[in-house]
């Protein structure tokens, strides 16, 4: 297969994700909620609105991983499409509360967001 970006791709965004989780984390801390367990704050990624926008990148990763388990191998359309699936979510919609949304907030918040956002907008 010739080269794709979707492999570095979904490398940066599992990075980011992670990032977003603990910038998250410090942002609901801050705000005086106790988190006293990895266990606890796991609970709340799966369940808890308040981080519901972070499973929607959490999917994302695992589409992609799944995609290119795929046998036969993915195809180069269907690694496009995932590509512009990440792009459209990173910066696509600027309606309130929607992922690119509150992700432009973090990277506003956060210079360590902001710097992996620039490095991952060079793939696209």
């Amino acid at each position: 297969m010739n080269y794709h970006p979707l492999p570095a791709l979904r490398n940066q965004l599992l990075s980011l994700h992670k990032l977003l989780m603990n910038t998250e984390r410090a942002a609901y801390e801050k705000e005086g909620n106790v988190i006293q367990s990895p266990m606890q704050f796991l609970q709340l990624l799966m369940e808890s609105e308040r981080f519901a926008w972070l499973r929607q990148l959490s999917q994302l990763v695992v589409m992609m991983d799944e995609a290119m388990e795929e046998k036969p191998p993915v195809t180069q359309k269907r690694m496009d499409a995932l590509v512009a699936e990440a792009k459209h979510l990173l910066v696509g919609s600027e309606e309130p509360g929607s992922f690119a949304a509150r992700y432009a907030e973090a990277r506003e918040r956060d210079a360590a967001v902001a710097a992996a956002h620039a490095e991952i907008s060079k793939g696209f």
